[in-house]
């Protein structure tokens, strides 16, 4: 039974990654379709419109799935993405797309409402694995959505593209939908009814300093992702399909290793922090692109053994009744990274140089690794 709720919520939050990460990439020709006289600024506002919307809601919806049910959350999330993308199908004018990227970005958020309800049937090691392969189908999602839906555009399709992508989360939606509600949590003792949030359950003491390591984190791997092409022309790559495939390298290096990652005994995230850090300190540094599919691969272990430690940070400091305000904040913090991250990247890329977003990501990931030491020295373990 296990197995098979963690298949369910797994590839159902593939489909609906597929769907969200997929199609951003192809929004200029979107637009050029849809608003053929739209500045080109509007792309980037676009672009991040849904992940600034889900890192505003996520909170609420993390305090409303505490309150009625981490399952009924991960419904609803399926649900937004559905309803978002329908809209964006029928979309007659900018007005109206708009709109819709706004509901697919309020009403989704997959990625939190899945993890939160999987810390509401999963415990510790299983949880901790479990959020891993979240992770891995987010990764999974990275790499495959741009590549089979450019094969879709190449044929001549566009803003219809929504109306077929609408049906994968409709389809993440049934296979949620007869998996079991969360367990009854134990009533509160009288002393504890008089707070809400004794209530809801515990968070965790150091849930801020748990959410800085993971900004800090996504900050430091997504500020590169902008202008990895220009970079890499800039060393002197000419092929783009080669300059894909090193952006693809990190996420490769997940997918590939994370079995092995898995089976560590001690928690890597401080070893993944300090690899990221050098991979980008390296990669600010070299004037030749020989090094760079080593640097990729170090990039990536670092992301692979920062994801793992997080995640195991995370399952400790889980605990009943307290799921979705916790995935709430964490997947809200990530949200805010990336959106930080694509504006500092912009700015420093042009007063500084193409390659300066590797240095503040080296500063980025460093910072996170002097926050992160008292999280893997002193675990919190809530009282269940």
């Amino acid at each position: 039974m296990q197995r098979r709720l963690i298949a369910s919520v797994l590839l159902g939050h593939y489909l609906s990654a597929f769907t969200a990460l997929g199609i951003p990439l192809f929004l200029p020709r979107i637009l050029a379709d849809l608003a053929p006289d739209a500045p080109g600024w509007s792309i980037g506002v676009l672009f991040i419109l849904p992940t600034l919307c889900t890192a505003l809601a996520a909170p609420v919806w993390g305090y409303l799935a505490d309150r009625h049910g981490c399952r009924l959350s991960l419904l609803r999330a399926h649900a937004g993405l559905f309803g978002g993308f329908l809209l964006a199908g029928f979309s007659n004018d900018l007005t109206l797309f708009v709109l819709a990227l706004i509901i697919q970005g309020t009403f989704g958020g997959a990625m939190a409402a899945s993890n939160a309800y999987l810390a509401t049937q999963l415990q510790d090691a299983s949880l901790s694995r479990a959020l891993n392969w979240t992770q891995y189908s987010a990764r999974l999602a990275m790499i495959s959505g741009p590549i089979l839906l450019g094969l879709l555009t190449a044929q001549g399709l566009g803003l219809e593209l929504y109306h077929y992508l609408a049906w994968l989360p409709l389809l993440a939606f049934a296979l949620i939908l007869p998996l079991p509600a969360d367990p009854a949590r134990a009533k509160p003792s009288a002393a504890s009814t008089a707070s809400p949030a004794a209530r809801l359950g515990q968070l965790p003491p150091d849930l801020l300093r748990l959410l800085a390591v993971q900004f800090l984190f996504c900050f430091a791997m997504v500020v590169t992702f902008p202008y990895f092409v220009p970079y890499g022309e800039a060393l002197g790559i000419g092929n783009d399909a080669l300059i894909g495939l090193l952006y693809s390298l990190p996420h490769l290096v997940y997918l590939f290793a994370l079995p092995w990652a898995q089976r560590q005994a001690n928690n890597p995230l401080l070893l993944g922090l300090l690899l990221l850090a050098l991979s980008n300190a390296l990669q600010f540094f070299i004037g030749q692109p020989e090094p760079l599919f080593a640097l990729r691969l170090l990039s990536g272990a670092g992301m692979l053994l920062g994801f793992v430690g997080l995640h195991r940070c995370l399952s400790q400091r889980s605990r009943q009744g307290g799921a979705g305000r916790l995935f709430g904040w964490y997947d809200a913090s990530g949200k805010w990274a990336g959106s930080a991250a694509g504006l500092t990247a912009g700015l420093v890329s042009q007063w500084c140089g193409i390659a300066s977003p590797f240095l503040v990501a080296c500063v980025a990931a460093f910072a996170a690794l002097l926050l992160a030491r008292s999280l893997v020295a002193c675990p919190q373990e809530l009282p269940a």
